[in-house]
C-alpha cells in the first residue's frame, strides 16, 4: 500500500481558490468549518500515555438522539494526529451526533497490534460510556484508521482485553480502508510495523477477523484510489456476505484515496457523496435504537 500526505492532496484543492498557501489542507478545512453550532472538548485523557488523549465534537442541542460516533483517523500508521480532523467532528456534529476523535501511539514508538490497543483503550474509557449511555456506539475510520476501527469492531480480543466486547458496537463504517491483499508483505516498512511472518501480519487484516457476530458495516471507498485498491472494499464485502453481516459497500467513481475524507468537509462536499452517505447510515442506526427502546 502506497503511503501519501493527505494534506498535499487537499492543499491542492483549496489553496488556489483561498489563497491561503502557509496553511495545511486540513487546517484550512478546520478553519472553514467552525461554527456555532456545536461545543467542543479537547484533549481529554483516555489512558496513561502522552498520545492518549481524545477531542469531542458535541451538538448544542443535546435532546437529539444522534449515535456516538469514534472516528480513527489515517496516516500509514505513522504519521496524524486528532487536531488535523476537526472538520470530520464538526460536521457530524452539527447533524446531531456526538464525535470522539482519539490520538493513538504510532510507529516507530510502537508496532502492531499496540495502537489498535490504544483505541480499544479509549473506546472502553469512562468518557465514551458517558456518553455512549443508551445511544448507538459506530466506530468509523479513514485509510489505516479504517483498518484500527475495523479490528475494534470485528476481533473481540481487543475489547475483551478491556472488559468489554463488541456487542457495545452497533456500526462500524470503513473510508478506504486497507482491509485484505497489501500483508502478508516481504517489504522491510511492513514487517517492521506488522511482524516478520504471514501469520503475524495477517492478524492486522480486517478481512480475517469476520464472525456472523460483527456489526452492520458501510463501506466507502474511491474508484480512482490507488493508495489502497478497491478491491480492497470488495473483499471486505464478499466476506461479510458470506458471514451473513449486514453490508452496504459503494464505489464513488472519480474519487481518490484523499478526497473520500475531504470531501466530509465544507466546503468539498462536492467532490464524494461521503457525508450524506455516513449520515444516512448513522440515522439508520439511531432509528433502530429508538425503536428498540419502545
Amino acid at each position: 500500500m502506497k503511503r501519501i500526505s493527505p494534506f498535499t492532496t487537499v492543499f491542492s484543492l483549496l489553496a488556489g481558490a483561498l489563497s491561503l498557501s502557509a496553511c495545511t489542507g486540513t487546517s484550512i478545512l478546520n478553519a472553514l468549518n467552525r461554527a456555532d453550532q456545536y461545543r467542543t472538548y479537547t484533549d481529554l485523557s483516555y489512558g496513561p500515555e502522552s498520545r492518549h488523549t481524545l477531542d469531542i465534537y458535541q451538538p448544542l442541542n443535546t435532546q437529539r438522539s444522534g449515535c456516538i460516533v469514534l472516528f480513527v483517523y489515517g496516516g500509514g500508521w505513522t504519521s496524524g494526529s486528532k487536531e488535523q480532523y476537526g472538520f470530520v467532528g464538526a460536521q457530524l456534529a452539527k447533524r446531531g451526533h456526538t464525535v470522539i476523535i482519539p490520538d493513538y501511539r504510532l510507529f516507530p514508538e510502537v508496532t502492531h497490534p499496540d495502537f489498535i490497543h490504544d483505541i480499544a483503550l479509549a473506546t472502553a474509557s469512562d468518557i465514551v460510556a458517558q456518553h455512549r449511555q443508551d445511544r448507538p456506539l459506530v466506530i468509523m475510520g479513514h485509510s489505516a484508521g479504517a483498518m484500527i476501527a475495523g479490528l475494534i469492531s470485528y476481533d473481540n480480543r481487543y475489547l475483551k482485553a478491556q472488559g468489554l466486547d463488541t456487542t457495545i458496537i452497533n456500526g462500524y463504517i470503513s473510508l478506504a480502508g486497507p482491509h485484505d491483499y497489501f500483508l502478508p508483505s516481504e517489504k522491510p516498512h511492513w514487517r517492521d510495523i506488522f511482524g516478520d511472518t504471514p501469520k503475524q501480519q495477517r492478524t492486522a487484516l480486517t478481512a480475517e477477523h469476520i464472525t456472523s457476530d460483527s456489526p452492520s458495516t458501510l463501506i466507502l471507498h474511491g474508484e480512482d484510489d490507488y493508495t489502497v485498491v478497491p478491491k480492497s472494499a470488495s473483499s471486505l464485502e464478499r466476506k461479510l456476505t458470506a458471514a451473513n453481516v449486514e453490508v452496504s459497500k459503494k464505489l464513488y467513481q472519480g474519487v481518490g484515496h484523499v478526497r473520500i475524507v475531504a470531501a466530509m468537509g465544507w466546503p468539498l462536499h462536492f467532490l464524494a457523496p461521503t457525508l450524506n452517505d455516513v449520515e444516512h447510515k448513522l440515522n439508520q442506526h439511531c432509528a433502530e435504537r429508538a425503536n428498540q427502546s419502545t
